[in-house]
């Protein structure tokens, strides 16, 4: 395909300041926003359990959504290595 579309090339488009924090707690708990006492008590006031029944009460689950982002290479395109959840860039 490089032959016949020779600058078609991937483009690298850095993650937005604000969005690193929320991928990096996505990637490793499951849960975009975080999970406070605050909001744990409103859970448990409106009859709810204090956790959201999403990945992270399920670590396999959380496991699952690092094997998806790997295989697909979302890791290496926001440049993020999931061992460290860092960002090279």
């Amino acid at each position: 395909m490089s032959d016949i579309f020779p600058w078609r090339r991937p483009v690298k488009v850095p993650v937005p300041t604000t969005v690193k924090t929320q991928l990096i707690r996505h990637f490793s708990t499951g849960l975009l926003y975080p999970i406070n006492e605050e909001i744990m008590e409103y859970r448990r006031k409106s009859g709810l359990s204090p956790i959201p029944p999403t990945a992270h009460g399920y670590p396999e689950a959380v496991q699952d959504i690092q094997t998806l982002i790997k295989a697909m290479k979302v890791d290496k395109k926001i440049g993020l290595d999931l061992d460290t959840m860092e960002y090279q860039y």
